[in-house]
């Protein structure tokens, strides 16, 4: 055997848990909490999918957790430019190499024969004391020694063998069953089954994970996730596939907005647990409403999160400064963070999963999103937007969060709200529109809310101010008669456009 020695390059161990896990942030729970121990898991996809990495970052795993594994490689390629592309990973630990971590190759017994090879696996297995067997490349043996009967006994006799050493098999493979003719016999033979693969969807790329079956385990379906970064694999699990949570607590709390006369409006405030939409076009202020509604919460001692997706924090803070708020005392204080995601190769369930993290992880009873739009944007598959909002809306309930998402509409002056854009837009409990209005030759802002849902408020039109202060929501007697009557004139001031509604024709009362 072409054996590697002691001595690779360094990195970084990953932490130690149970050997049943995998180590793989994210995959423990698709796979319903591990894989079988003494099992045979096989991982299969094309080359580049990520199938070396996520073996040896389980590798890893197990060897950093007091393990004995053995990583076996049936590829030509030398030992030296496996450890040139694994090592550059954190997880790639070279202290290990020798010592719990043993990096072989058996290229030169696969031309031999399926007879050899299972030998040249058992007695090294046993030879190591191995736990975790890795075998990378079972397509070379198939290529070499295609005869499905010799194969089956291959893989029959490889894995009972193993399981009565008390070994675990990984085995990774390039070939795709075939849905439609016959089987190989690897996936008819093994206990767990997991697919990477790649997509493209509206010329979206992304890497994903599928689960194809996990005995004795309850996996999550469909395809999740998957991104490689320096760290190595993750998988990010599809947010609908979370286990929801039971009743969805009530809460008679009410949430300052930061803005007087606007909390007056909505009899208090915004419900505890409840998710707002500020709705307008360019320029009416909608970001300015949600710093004033995290800034306003930090100074009652709440914490906040704030999640964004065009400005950088130091533009918004900038922004937020230039309107007389400090939302750099907050985010140092620990009171507000800042979780910003430039709009590039952007993936709804990573972005998601980061999220629900930080509202955990913080405590966040307050959530601002600047970009509904973006958030629409990353779920690729339109069917999924319902789904995908209405769970996130569902975790974020269950947990009291008080939820303030902007969302910019193209008509820049009008009383016209288009509501075909999101699903949030109905999955929301409250719906406040700013707008600009043209009056006597200048463009005026004007506010009003659309709905609060089981919420008594203010069903009348104000105009608002923008200044060093911020937001200010003029009284009805501080606003401007003859541009209020102007606006009650108009012939489509109550049109709204929704889902399945004809156009002119008006919402009935919720």
């Amino acid at each position: 055997m072409v054996r590697l020695r002691r001595g690779a390059d360094v990195g970084v161990a990953s932490g130690a848990t149970k050997f049943l896990n995998t180590g793989i942030p994210g995959l423990d729970d698709v796979l319903g909490g591990g894989f079988q121990e003494r099992g045979l898991l096989l991982l299969f996809g094309p080359p580049g999918a990520g199938k070396t990495t996520l073996v040896f970052q389980m590798a890893f795993h197990a060897a950093s957790a007091g393990r004995r594994v053995v990583y076996i490689s049936t590829l030509a390629e030398t030992a030296s430019r496996l450890v040139e592309h694994i090592g550059t990973f954190s997880f790639w630990d070279a202290g290990l190499i020798g010592k719990r971590l043993f990096i072989e190759s058996i290229y030169p017994l696969v031309r031999q024969g399926v007879a050899e090879v299972a030998r040249a696996l058992i007695d090294t297995v046993r030879s190591h004391g191995a736990q975790l067997l890795v075998l990378d490349g079972l397509m070379t043996i198939r290529d070499l020694h295609p005869q499905s009967a010799e194969h089956r006994l291959f893989i029959h006799e490889v894995s009972v063998a193993l399981a009565a050493l008390g070994c675990t098999a990984v085995v990774t493979t390039s070939e795709v069953p075939d849905m439609h003719g016959s089987t190989p016999s690897e996936f008819t033979m093994s206990d767990a089954i997991v697919e990477l693969h790649q997509s493209d969807v509206h010329q979206q790329p992304a890497r994903a994970l599928r689960v194809w079956k996990n005995r004795g385990a309850p996996c999550a379906l469909g395809s999740h996730a998957v991104r490689i970064t320096a760290r190595g694999l993750a998988v990010y699990p599809r947010i609908e596939t979370r286990p929801l949570p039971g009743a969805v607590p009530t809460f008679a709390e009410r949430l300052s907005s930061g803005q007087p006369e606007l909390d007056v409006m909505m009899s208090g405030g915004l419900p505890r647990g409840s998710v707002t939409i500020v709705a307008g076009a360019p320029g009416t202020g909608k970001t300015l409403v949600m710093l004033q509604y995290l800034i306003e919460g930090a100074r009652q001692g709440q914490k906040g999160l704030l999640v964004g997706f065009r400005e950088p924090y130091p533009q918004l803070a900038a922004r937020a400064r230039s309107f007389g708020m400090d939302l750099e005392g907050p985010v140092k204080e620990g009171l507000i963070t800042v979780l910003r995601h430039a709009p590039v190769d952007l993936v709804a369930d990573e972005v998601l999963a980061q999220v629900l993290a930080e509202v955990e992880r913080t405590g966040a009873a307050r959530l601002g999103v600047d970009g509904l739009g973006e958030l629409d944007h990353m779920i690729a598959v339109e069917r999924r937007r319902r789904g995908v909002l209405a769970s996130l809306t569902e975790f974020l309930r269950a947990r009291g969060v008080t939820a303030l998402f902007t969302r910019e509409v193209g008509q820049v002056v009008g009383p016209e709200l288009d509501f075909a854009g999101s699903p949030l837009d109905v999955l929301a409990e409250n719906v406040i529109f700013l707008r600009y209005v043209e009056f006597r030759g200048a463009l005026r802002r004007i506010l009003s809310i659309l709905k609060m849902r089981d919420t008594l408020h203010d069903h009348s039109i104000r105009q608002y101010e923008i200044g060093a202060e911020g937001i200010r929501v003029l009284s009805q007697v501080e606003s401007a008669e003859g541009l209020l009557a102007a606006i009650a004139r108009l012939p489509s001031e109550r049109r709204v456009k929704r889902r399945g509604t004809a156009p002119g024709r008006r919402e009935g009362k919720r």
